[in-house]
């Protein structure tokens, strides 16, 4: 979100074209994608605080060498460096939840932490506009000040963070024999953990062509200044926290993730299209639009606790990789196309508010597609292991 509130700004300084700046954007995209299963094996053989405290480390060396970059090159490697720490803080997240946590709230608590993930990204829309007005749009100070606050948060998990309980009657949910090949191998030869990875990487895509790319200059070129265009872009992430939680918890009490998954894709499908065929420039009207999509977009979540099911229990850490390497894969990949989309249908040059609109009828074909799968291809899990034999109650009949 930080790059996207500030995007006319970093073209203008670095002098860069759109297609180098989304290049910039899809960087950390692709570095978090291809380090998903090796943080995975890491994150099994490693103590998860040294791991993670690092990743935090790493995260504001990154956007303190982006915030002196003077040309395309240096902002594209310090965004390399950023999305390879960032890479850590989903699998971690999930490791440290069922390590710490009953399963049975697995979803749900996996939303509270997507909550968190995304208070990131909602502070770095209309607030860092607003500081971005107050420092005469130097956006270098302000990812100054991100590389500060990064260290110093890399001190409290030095002194707070704790990766698993001490106790030895803990399991731990990864098999360490297993060679990488061997995992992968026999994760891709279930049909149902292709289709989970491909509607998560539908499901979620939205959220960074809008919320990481240009649903911040396509606002401003419908009008908005900056400060109502962050805003409003703002509530693509704060339907994203919000429904994140929502989401895992209505599955986990229904014990289906299959209802869940559809309406997710139903509800994305329904708004992006009225966010395109409506034209209307109200901005309470469109925040409420990418609130609906943010809140779609948390149909993610729900393809985690699916993959978690799916998988045989040795091999969870390898699954919940590879979903997220199927989704920051996608959103690293979808973008740039929509940029050339959108240059595309530029007129001299300036990208107007058709431009943008041609490029994001990418939006409702992915939720389509999201939707269908969840009908006809995924099936239900019951919220319980797959592949195991599970004991009946009898006091349920």
């Amino acid at each position: 979100m930080l790059p996207a509130t500030v995007a006319k700004d970093i073209i203008n300084s670095l002098d860069m074209t759109i297609e180098q700046y989304a290049f910039i954007g899809s960087a950390y995209y692709l570095t978090y994608s291809f380090m998903q299963i090796p943080v995975g094996l890491l994150l099994d053989r490693f103590d998860a605080k040294f791991l993670v405290t690092g990743a935090v480390t790493l995260c504001s060396l990154g956007a303190l060498w982006f915030s002196v970059s003077e040309a395309f090159l240096p902002a594209f490697l310090s965004r390399l460096i950023i999305g390879v720490g960032s890479s850590f803080g989903f699998i971690a997240l999930m490791i440290v939840t069922l390590n710490w946590f009953p399963r049975q709230h697995f979803a749900f608590l996996l939303g509270c932490g997507q909550f968190f993930g995304a208070v990131g990204p909602l502070c770095a829309g209309a607030p860092i506009a607003a500081l971005l007005k107050s420092v005469d749009g130097d956006w270098r100070l302000v990812f100054l000040w991100v590389a500060f606050f990064g260290f110093l948060l890399s001190a409290l998990f030095v002194f707070f963070f704790k990766g698993k309980p001490t106790s030895k009657d803990k399991i731990l949910f990864v098999d360490k024999m297993d060679s990488l090949w061997v995992r992968l191998k026999s994760l891709l030869s279930l049909a149902q953990v292709w289709w989970t990875l491909s509607y998560a990487a539908l499901i979620y895509v939205t959220v960074p062509i809008l919320g990481a790319f240009w649903g911040v200059s396509y606002l401003e070129a419908m009008g908005f200044n900056k400060t109502t265009a962050a805003f409003i872009v703002s509530m693509l992430w704060l339907g994203l926290a919000v429904g994140s939680p929502i989401m895992g918890k209505l599955s986990d009490s229904m014990k289906r993730r299959k209802p869940a998954s559809m309406l997710c894709a139903l509800i994305g499908l329904i708004s992006s299209l009225l966010f395109l065929l409506i034209p209307l420039h109200n901005e309470f009207f469109l925040g409420a639009l990418f609130f609906l999509m943010g809140f779609a977009g948390s149909g993610q979540t729900l393809s985690f606790a699916i993959m978690s099911d799916q998988a045989p229990k040795v091999l969870r850490a390898t699954a919940v990789s590879l979903n997220n390497t199927a989704m920051m894969g996608f959103a690293a990949i979808v973008p740039p196309l929509v940029t050339l989309v959108i240059r595309h249908f530029a007129v001299d040059g300036q990208l107007t508010v058709f431009a943008f609109e041609k490029g994001f009828l990418a939006i409702p074909v992915c939720f389509t597609l999201a939707f269908f799968i969840a009908i006809f291809a995924c099936s239900e899990t019951f919220c319980r292991q797959q592949n195991v034999v599970h004991k009946l109650d009898r006091s349920s009949f």
